[in-house]
């Protein structure tokens, strides 16, 4: 099977290059029975960074970097029955995706999925027995790093909002699966380790601020039916 993954990317030096690198690496090594076509969107204009793989096409927009922007463009070539969309700052383990197939096969109606990433603090509410976790949550069953989904929610809830240029656009994802009724699960035997905080790093510093917690009246704004306080408390 054919998998299409959308790397986004902003290669700021050496360390950040090799990071992107072994994101692309991990998701190549991780299954030998299915094919990754990725896209890497690169935010680094300069040309200095090259990534040499067959299976990698990267594109540089001639325009300020947009996450959900970035996403869109991404999806244009886009062409399988199932995206991943990551973060450069992961790593994918062995038969990640493989686990989350076979979800999809004992439950068809589970269009989107995320995987289970071992170190990350929250997820260490997800143990015992179960394997599927059904949920909305940000940061809990929403892993905003990694998000594996069907074409069928793209078809259905059209273009990611690109008021959304970096931070709340996992929380805009989430409200709007929830409107269109399209289930999504964590799924706790597919692993992908995050490597916390380093995609923050994409950002820049004069526009941090406006970039990430700024977006959260462009959020209330869109959902006006959410309680603000009561969502900060469900994302604890």
């Amino acid at each position: 099977m054919e998998v299409d993954v959308i790397i986004l990317s902003y290669t700021k030096n050496d360390g950040y290059y090799g990071m992107t690198k072994e994101c692309i690496e991990s998701i190549l090594n991780s299954e030998k029975e299915h094919t990754f076509n990725i896209v890497v969107m690169e935010s680094d204009k300069t040309g200095k960074y090259v990534y040499d793989y067959d299976e990698v096409k990267t594109i540089v927009p001639d325009e300020e970097f947009n996450y959900n922007r970035f996403l869109n463009i991404g999806l244009e070539h886009c062409n399988n029955e199932w995206i991943l969309i990551s973060n450069n700052d992961t790593e994918y383990h062995s038969k990640w995706f493989t686990q989350m197939y076979k979800e999809w096969e004992k439950d068809n109606e589970l269009l989107s999925m995320s995987p289970f990433c071992p170190i990350w603090t929250k997820h260490k509410d997800f143990t015992g027995g179960e394997e599927v976790f059904p949920g909305y949550r940000v940061t809990y069953e929403i892993t905003g790093w990694s998000i594996l989904m069907n074409k069928k929610v793209v078809e259905v809830m059209g273009k990611f909002d690109e008021d959304f240029v970096f931070s709340y656009q996992d929380d805009d994802y989430s409200m709007t699966l929830q409107k269109h009724n399209i289930k999504h699960a964590l799924i706790r035997n597919s692993l992908v380790t995050h490597k916390v905080s380093r995609s923050h790093d994409l950002v820049d510093d004069g526009k941090k601020f406006s970039m990430t917690h700024g977006q959260a009246n462009t959020f209330f704004n869109k959902w006006k039916e959410l309680n603000p306080l009561e969502y900060f408390k469900s994302r604890r």
